[in-house]
């Protein structure tokens, strides 16, 4: 993410879990703070971006089957807020 731009209301100080899962991914809207922090939670949890990445993966695969084979039309995803290539609702829609 541009350090130079930064949306009102976003402190770019401040480690958010949105943006250090988004750097899991290895997404661009993220921050220096949170690529640091998210280095400090994979230094005890070394796994971690493997976990999003195939937490991802998951998604993408149980959600065109419930629309599709259990017939569910409607899904709440409540996630960390930043909506990101591959989300619960870009997977739905695309059935």
């Amino acid at each position: 993410m541009d350090e130079e731009w930064v949306p009102k209301g976003i402190d770019p100080t401040r480690a958010h879990p949105a943006r250090r899962y988004n750097y899991w991914l290895g997404g661009k809207d993220n921050f220096a703070v949170d690529r640091e922090s998210a280095e400090i939670v994979a230094s005890a949890f070394p796994t971690v971006a493997l976990s999003a990445r195939e937490n991802r993966k998951f998604l993408q695969r149980v959600v065109p089957f419930l629309a599709r084979e259990a017939g569910i039309s409607q899904f709440l995803d409540i996630g960390t807020g930043l909506p990101s290539a591959g989300a619960v609702h870009e997977v739905a829609q695309s059935i």
